[in-house]
């Protein structure tokens, strides 16, 4: 016997960021369920440094589901972590964004770039700036 009847709605939501600066160029969209719970999918974006000693393929990168390392999307705010690393070139990328809601409107908050050149010989190179996102 099919019974027939009404099924739930499952109302999806997502974040969205784009940024620019002396620093970074940054792109960047995701979908994921409104209720928070479950999987985020259709990610996408691109990240570009702007250090100018990283290799390529790591300087300037398509955002993947595997390089997205932390993610959360509430009320309170946007986390997003991306990274990249090549072993063999002993270098990285790691950004970093954190922000809050404001008055129920846009995400702002801070982004932290943080460039690893050397495998640990070398400082890491650090920028930091403002950063202004979107969500629903």
């Amino acid at each position: 016997m099919l019974s027939v009847g009404p099924t739930p709605a499952s109302a999806t939501g997502g974040v969205w960021c784009h940024h620019e600066d002396a620093s970074t160029k940054f792109d960047f969209k995701a979908v994921m369920s409104r209720s928070g719970i479950g999987a985020w999918f259709d990610i996408g974006g691109r990240l570009e440094t702007k250090s100018g000693r990283l290799p390529g393929h790591i300087a300037r990168f398509e955002v993947e589901d595997r390089n997205l390392t932390q993610r959360w999307l509430g009320r309170e705010g946007i986390l997003l972590q991306i990274q990249k690393f090549d072993a063999k070139a002993r270098a990285g990328v790691m950004l970093t964004l954190a922000t809050k809601s404001i008055d129920e409107g846009p995400y702002e908050g801070e982004y932290e770039l943080r460039v690893t050149l050397g495998g640990g010989d070398e400082p890491d190179i650090i920028r930091t700036g403002r950063i202004t996102c979107g969500g629903d």
